[in-house]
């Protein structure tokens, strides 16, 4: 994870916690007027540039709102470092795991319009999930250790989906080597794209990490996975489209978030943030063209500006203005 917040050149937004009216828009305001320190603020450029000249980060774009207003927004380093150009505020980053957010919101939405429940088995929408195995831990004739194979005790729910209960795994950190090799050769797992497996269309990709051994018994053990990449199959199977159609539907166009999406056309190319030519994570998803399938899990792309009014709409309650944030 450390390589992706070298890749994602720290898009940030913060949100304090302190609810307003769902009417009242983001617009700026002066720290002090929301209870923020324009001295403390500052030390935040102090520490993004210091960041910045030690390379550990090319840029980085800071957005702080509080009381509904925006009170900090600056953007630091290079959006590119090898074209010399400068971050923008309006710079564009792949968000990887900041997409799990969004895809959890349009499972609620569902919820909400009752076409899913939160106990629901994913084999209600991916029929795939009806009979899945779980790898346990064992011994074999000489003590080494091995795993076998047994049934799931339930099936996992979308519940587990949303809390990383479901016994989904990410083969990039999972301890159990039959679920990894299993999502290696099923090409859920590649080195060198770490956290988004895209490549495999819906269908396959529900069909291979269903045959896929689960690393826990669902409902047992919290563990973070690609649990929110399956729950974006369901969501395409409930509501009857992609996911990011879905998504850009009922999310995205209602909170004016512009610039968030799984692809980006290409006039907007050009404000894509670039990670360090030689950053363990430049295996990052080409976001150019759609990809086979939407990665709920890690797949989208946004701006600071974008993110922070998806999370003012979640501390309001899920209603935010109309109007334009600053």
């Amino acid at each position: 994870m450390k390589s992706h917040l070298r890749a994602l050149m720290c898009a940030v937004a913060v949100v304090a916690l302190t609810p307003v009216s769902w009417a009242q828009s983001l617009s700026s305001a002066k720290p002090e007027e929301v209870g923020l320190s324009s001295q403390r603020l500052a030390k935040i450029a102090d520490a993004f540039n210091q960041e910045i000249k030690d390379q550990k980060i090319p840029g980085a774009v800071i957005m702080i709102a509080r009381k509904g207003k925006v009170a900090y927004h600056e953007a630091f380093g290079a959006q590119d470092k090898n074209a010399e150009k400068a971050m923008a505020k309006d710079s564009i980053f792949r968000i990887y795991s900041m997409t799990k957010a969004l895809a959890s919101v349009g499972a609620m939405i569902l919820v909400e319009d009752g076409k899913m429940q939160l106990t629901d088995p994913v084999a209600k929408f991916l029929p795939e999930f009806k009979n899945v195995t779980v790898s346990v831990p064992k011994s074999d004739g000489l003590g080494q250790p091995t795993y076998g194979l047994v049934p799931a005790d339930r099936q996992p729910t979308i519940q587990d989906l949303l809390r990383h209960t479901a016994g989904l795994a990410y083969g990039e950190i999972t301890g159990n080597a039959r679920v990894k090799a299993a999502y290696t050769n099923a090409g859920l797992f590649t080195p060198g794209a770490d956290y988004f497996s895209i490549e495999l269309t819906p269908d396959e990709f529900a069909k291979k990490i269903a045959e896929a051994p689960l690393a826990y018994q669902p409902g047992t053990t919290w563990e973070y996975s690609l649990a929110v990449d399956v729950l974006g199959r369901a969501i395409e199977k409930a509501s009857g489209k992609r996911l990011s159609e879905f998504l850009d539907e009922r999310l995205f166009k209602p909170l004016k978030m512009n610039d968030t999406a799984f692809s980006l056309t290409a006039d907007k190319m050009a404000r894509l943030s670039q990670p360090f030519a030689i950053d363990p994570a430049s295996g990052a998803p080409n976001v150019s063209k759609p990809p086979k399938n939407d990665s709920g899990g890690a797949g989208s792309v946004s701006t600071a500006n974008d993110y922070l009014r998806f999370g003012q709409m979640l501390l309001n309650g899920g209603e935010l203005s109309t109007a334009s944030a600053s």
